[in-house]
């Protein structure tokens, strides 16, 4: 497809999906059988691809993307083309969250921008549409799905999120001390403390975050004894050794598959992978 074809079916994407985001809820609580978690995509069409084709093989029957659709890679607009086309095609079973970069302060910025170059309706509709995308999804009332993190206020409920003040959800990360420390990434940003993440958990009765926006040299970090997943589902340019990986889950456990930067840059799954019950999880 050309870049100009590819922007004109943006646009109609667009017009079709924004009354579906609009109407979801900030936080969309779903029941799914078999469900694949990916995190950053970051405008990498070829790993998209690869994921896709392992979950048609593994039969999901739904789908969780946690944000960062855009910027980084060279494909963002294929990238959500094809995103929005998947979700259209299964409204109720594909849940597009919202990441930091789908943001005007980031998607002005980035390769985003540049692609929409001399398209500046497209670029505005795509930035009001990013608004109505939801903040966070509860899985199976197990897994608390986010891009960033939790907000880290002591009496934070699932009805505390907004679509209207999304940052806190959309830019924090975990850390490793008590409480709220501040955050390298700026100002009114957090590094949110584990008693803050079992304190949380505990209140909504959940078992587990899992969250992207971060790259790890294995793909997953774990956090405070497994209650806090950190996934990321592309390769960072920066760090391009680095894995990547997506997460399988159903009502008992989760799966993380683990992989890697082949021949020419494509993806290769590694035999390892990781398992996490919930079933008897506190």
């Amino acid at each position: 497809m050309s870049d100009q074809k590819e922007k004109e079916q943006l646009m109609k994407n667009l017009e079709r999906i924004e009354p579906i985001l609009k109407n979801e809820d900030a936080v969309v609580h779903c029941n799914f059988k078999k469900t694949l978690i990916a995190a950053d995509i970051h405008g990498d069409e070829r790993t998209l691809e690869f994921i896709l084709k392992f979950a048609e093989k593994k039969k999901v029957d739904s789908y969780i993307f946690l944000g960062d659709y855009i910027n980084k890679g060279q494909e963002s607009i294929a990238v959500l083309n094809t995103l929005f086309e998947l979700k259209l095609k299964n409204p109720e079973k594909v849940i597009l969250l919202r990441g930091n970069h789908e943001t005007r302060s980031l998607s002005s910025w980035f390769e985003f921008a540049e692609d929409l170059s001399g398209d500046h309706e497209i670029y505005e509709k795509a930035n009001r549409v990013f608004e109505k995308i939801p903040i966070a999804a509860v899985l199976n009332k197990n897994i608390f799905c986010v891009h960033g993190c939790i907000a880290g206020g002591k009496e934070e409920t699932l009805k505390s999120i907004s679509k209207k003040e999304p940052k806190k959800y959309i830019w924090n990360d975990p850390g490793p001390e008590d409480g709220l420390s501040p955050s390298p990434r700026g100002s009114g940003v957090y590094r949110v403390g584990p008693d803050l993440v079992r304190n949380f958990l505990k209140r909504s009765e959940l078992k587990m975050i899992i969250r992207g926006h971060t790259s790890h040299t294995e793909g997953v970090r774990f956090w405070f004894d497994d209650s806090l997943v950190s996934l990321y589902s592309t390769f960072p340019s920066d760090n391009p050794s680095f894995l990547a990986a997506v997460a399988v889950a159903d009502e008992n456990e989760i799966k993380f598959h683990y992989y890697y930067r082949k021949y020419r840059n494509s993806p290769e799954w590694l035999e390892e992978k990781k398992k996490l019950a919930l079933k008897n999880k506190k």
